[in-house]
């Protein structure tokens, strides 16, 4: 899977395991961004039946619109069976807390970290 936008981009990340897709956010997280996004992971889980883990590296996101959480909700409960876990990465709090608020809603095996370095300590 291979997808750009201004906030977001999308991609297979074998070095991190199978089935494993790379969320890199960038910037503000819109309503706009987060229904390109969806749509796009939304099509890699249809195209094969799949587990995937996921992984959301917020490290360069600086805020996210409320509006922009429905359409990561819709595609979330859609597809939570099919999720094996989701790993983020974030250095503000902020940014950590919704993300746990949101995986603990939906019941998703997650584990959140400050850096990119500290995926394999948490594990």
């Amino acid at each position: 899977m291979d997808f750009k936008s201004t906030n977001l981009d999308i991609s297979s990340a074998p070095q991190y395991g199978m089935h494993v897709l790379y969320f890199k956010f960038k910037g503000r997280f819109s309503r706009a961004a987060s229904i390109e996004g969806a749509r796009a992971w939304s099509e890699e889980m249809e195209s094969s039946n799949n587990s995937y883990t996921f992984v959301w590296d917020c490290t360069d996101m600086n805020g996210f619109d409320p509006s922009a959480r429905k359409q990561w909700y819709q595609s979330l409960k859609l597809y939570k069976r099919r999720i094996t876990e989701v790993t983020v990465i974030a250095d503000s709090f902020l940014i950590r807390g919704a993300a746990r608020v949101m995986l603990e809603y939906f019941g998703l095996k997650s584990h959140i970290v400050k850096s990119l370095e500290d995926i394999m300590v948490s594990k």
